[in-house]
């Protein structure tokens, strides 16, 4: 009992507590924000399609990424996976618990049809679920544009999940070679 109250950060047998111990246990507690930077891919030449992204510490430094082939057909249209790259990502976030998260497109349409909260034709329900994620409780969700050129990263793991056998998220541990160069 002593000792839990010691971990606690309580003084064992009545003796006063530093008035700094609550303050420092308190930051501790406080949860990085989280980047998730996801781009979809449509390669319709050879019907293949796919999303990939990742996530960073607010500083930048590679945390880890994900690739993910998506089910194929003609009518796929390029916004269409860049929704399927922000649900699955914000999807793959949440399941790592994050409290944080700002995520990232550079495709200005989508972004915009999420944050305006207008109706729109949303046959795989993708904006919908988006939206849900954003304003789950769980969680501090936004999502944001940035420039292609910012995203180079998570358009080449997009690229990345055109050569997957499986439909099934893998993650990445470490970042691929051709990402590197475009990494802080």
């Amino acid at each position: 009992n002593v000792a839990k109250q010691a971990k606690a950060g309580a003084a064992p047998f009545g003796g006063q507590q530093p008035l700094h111990n609550h303050h420092y246990h308190h930051q501790e507690e406080e949860e990085e924000v989280v980047i998730l930077k996801v781009d979809g891919s449509r390669l319709p030449k050879i019907s293949s399609a796919g999303c990939g992204g990742y996530l960073s510490s607010a500083s930048q430094d590679w945390i880890c990424g994900f690739v993910q082939k998506l089910m194929f057909t003609p009518t796929l249209t390029s916004d269409e996976t860049e929704r399927e790259a922000i649900l699955r990502g914000l999807l793959w976030v949440k399941e790592k618990e994050k409290k944080k998260v700002i995520a990232y497109t550079d495709n200005e349409g989508v972004e915009n049809l999420v944050n305006s909260g207008r109706r729109c034709k949303d046959p795989l329900n993708l904006i919908h679920g988006i939206r849900d994620l954003l304003n789950s409780d769980e969680w501090e969700a936004s999502l944001r544009l940035i420039s292609g050129v910012e995203n180079a990263v998570a358009d080449r793991l997009a690229h990345k999940a055109h050569s997957q056998i499986s439909y099934d998220l893998e993650e990445i541990k470490d970042p691929p070679q051709n990402c590197l160069m475009h990494l802080k």
